[in-house]
């Protein structure tokens, strides 16, 4: 069995990921990823579609190094507080976290994709989105989205 496993390093990404691991059949191959998003000063004064407030080269650098360091951080912590027989593949991405776990889930062929849910409600999910929402609906394969309780 191969399973992918999203994560943002919080503590209820990573309780969801060790129920997870509980609940399945021992898997062979356990993906973990950490999608960082793209930062926001890359397209920051590009929305009205006038010159000027773009950022230069080289803060959209630093700041994209910040992300994928955040996102390294994140991705160790998960996989160090993981107990599991499988072979683990850390993985990290960049873009939007529902499409690319949705892409990944395919591209990897997996059997299962893990997500956690905060459960912040349907107000607040109307406004953000929501990571497990998307790959619930777009998953290629089934998806087990964890509910930590707290």
């Amino acid at each position: 069995m191969r399973v992918l496993i999203g994560t943002d390093g919080s503590e209820d990404a990573i309780n969801a990921a060790r129920r997870a691991l509980s609940l399945l059949a021992a898997p062979d191959v356990v993906t973990v990823v950490c999608v960082a998003d793209n930062p926001a000063i890359a397209t920051a004064g590009l929305e009205s579609g006038f010159g000027g407030g773009i950022a230069n080269p080289g803060d959209i650098e630093a700041a994209q190094t910040a992300a994928e360091d955040a996102a390294t951080a994140a991705l160790e912590h998960t996989v160090a507080a993981l107990s599991t027989t499988a072979e683990v593949e850390p993985r990290i991405e960049l873009g939007d976290a529902g499409h690319i776990i949705c892409r990944l889930a395919e591209d990897l062929g997996v059997d299962v994709v893990v997500v956690g849910s905060r459960g912040r409600g349907a107000i607040r999910r109307a406004l953000m989105g929501s990571v497990s929402t998307h790959v619930v609906h777009n998953a290629p394969c089934p998806v087990l989205v964890v509910r930590v309780s707290g």
